[in-house]
């Protein structure tokens, strides 16, 4: 019987048309898949090559003094924080009108004229008459320094145009990057939007590792104007990409989502939760704080020692070169002690790991000491138990009708505490030194992972009392084999794997469900 049953199986995989595992709808082709992931990778590349460009360009072009480099950096790079909270809430209610394709395009075109305008700041700073007085008091004030703002003056019209268009490059990243994570939900079935979901992930992830191993050496081999031309002719290139290539596939019906108003109880009522709304908050602005301060401290330092703004770019960055491969393999080592060794434990390990990590760079003595390495491998472990950890434990602990409310709230969280460590920690880098801002995370993370400690074993009462496998609208015998697969799905699927499980078992004529039912039905989904 089950050789018949695997028959079927054949004979109906046979007709459907699959991309990397992920089921095609009728009405798209594997174009649109290739193109929707290599568009996404392309977002990708945008929204990390600012933490490269940035220190170089404020050092060579901008000019500016290097005793506010922390502060002038955070606040450059917080300003893809500000537009992500000003307008992601408008830019989500626009794409349910107009469409995914349009805005995508939109911040493609937005980001291929302002990173060309970007290198033209100076420029246009002196064609518009910004007055240096007023732009050297702002740009103090902005830097936790009103009353230096004599020692701003040279540099300060030149910046103060910087930090605008800056801002508009934060605008047409909102507009682009999540349109992509959306489409991947509207291209998807329910089945293999897990799979297509990670495929996005990856693309970030490869999106990262070319930043560091292609445009940094670049960028040292050619300066920092040609590569901000490069990334211009890129987005173009994105733009043209996204229009011809894609096309909407909007839901028929949008569920009615549910406000801030809804998740607040739940959050507060949930230790689990509020457990998950902390690590988002803390641990997600770790790659942005060392991307940020390590390549300032990198031009920094190589100022003090008569090295090239790009050549110290590039050798600070280094490190980061290690942590986008090393991620790759922490990712699979984090997901399987999340099922083997359980949620909250691994979550404790990993902040440990990333608080350790990050105390390494902050008593290393120079941006390119050899204590960094061992730091980006923790780091590293860190933030992928902590990334795929908290998720995993808010999908465990929410009620299944809100999980993408809870979900949503959980990634506010992140630039909420990006413009934080951003913030402060500039002030601490500029007034007593770098290995602060560093420092800075490293505590705070330490101290998350010691009250996670303290409220373990709350967390690991209401996830068993969440979790119950007792609730479950069980309608076929199931052996121990099989709940004991069924104990690693995350509690909010878990109706919905029974449901969809048993209906795979009658079709296949199962008179009960083993562990090979099971995974025989995973492997049909592709899991």
């Amino acid at each position: 019987m089950k050789e018949v049953a695997m028959a079927q199986q054949k004979d109906g995989a046979q007709a459907v048309r699959k991309f990397a595992g992920i089921e095609i709808p009728p009405d798209l082709t594997k174009g649109n898949f290739f193109f929707l992931f290599f568009n996404t990778m392309l977002s990708g590349i945008m929204m990390t090559i600012p933490a490269i460009v940035q220190p170089a360009f404020l050092s060579d072009v901008i000019k500016i003094n290097q005793d506010f480099a922390g502060s002038i950096n955070g606040l450059l790079q917080n300003m893809s924080q500000i537009a992500t909270l000003l307008f992601v809430g408008y830019v989500g209610m626009l794409s349910d009108k107009v469409g995914r394709r349009i805005l995508a395009f939109i911040g493609f075109i937005v980001l291929a004229v302002f990173f060309y305008l970007l290198s033209q700041a100076n420029g246009i700073a002196a064609t518009l008459h910004l007055p240096a007085g007023l732009s050297s008091q702002i740009c103090a004030l902005l830097s936790f320094s009103p009353a230096k703002a004599a020692e701003f003056i040279e540099f300060a019209p030149g910046l103060l145009t910087t930090y605008g268009f800056r801002l508009i490059i934060g605008i047409g990243l909102i507009l682009g990057y999540p349109q992509f994570i959306t489409m991947v939900a509207d291209y998807t079935y329910e089945k293999d939007r897990g799979k297509g979901m990670a495929m996005n992930g990856v693309m970030m992830a490869i999106a990262s590792m070319i930043v560091f191993l292609a445009f940094a050496p670049i960028q040292r081999q050619t300066g920092v104007v040609v590569t901000l031309y490069l990334i211009a002719a890129l987005a173009l290139v994105s733009a043209v990409s996204t229009w011809v290539f894609l096309k909407d596939r909007m839901p028929e019906k949008t569920k009615k989502k549910t406000g801030l108003r809804e998740v607040f109880p739940v959050v507060k009522k949930s230790m689990a939760i509020k457990a998950t709304y902390l690590c988002s908050l803390i641990t997600r602005a770790d790659i942005v704080v060392l991307a940020t301060f390590l390549g300032t401290w990198g031009v920094k330092y190589g100022n003090e020692i008569g090295m090239a703004a790009e050549k110290a770019t590039f050798k600070a960055f280094i490190p980061m070169m290690v942590m986008s491969v090393v991620g790759l393999i922490c990712f699979p080592i984090a997901g399987i002690l999340l099922d083997r060794w359980g949620r909250v434990p691994t979550i404790i390990l990993a902040l440990i790991s990333g608080a350790v990590g990050m105390l390494f760079f902050a008593i290393a003595p120079s941006p390119f000491s050899s204590l960094l390495y061992p730091g980006v491998i923790l780091i590293s472990f860190g933030m992928a138990g902590a990334i795929a950890g908290a998720n995993t434990l808010a999908s465990d602990a929410s009620p299944k009708s809100m999980v993408g409310s809870i979900l949503g709230g959980l990634n506010t969280m992140q630039p909420l505490g990006v413009l934080f460590f951003l913030a402060v920690g500039g002030y601490l880098f500029d007034k007593f030194g770098p290995g602060w801002a560093f420092g800075l995370k490293g505590v705070a993370t330490l101290v998350l992972s010691a009250w996670m400690f303290m409220v373990k074993g709350s967390i690991i009462e209401e996830l068993k009392e969440t979790a119950s496998l007792d609730k479950l609208p069980f309608t076929m015998e199931w052996e121990d084999g099989a709940k004991k697969m069924l104990e690693k799905v995350p509690g909010a699927f878990r109706e919905a794997a029974v449901t969809g499980t048993e209906e795979y078992a009658r079709n296949h004529n199962y008179k009960k469900i083993t562990a090979d039912v099971m995974a025989e039905f995973r492997k049909e989904l592709g899991m």
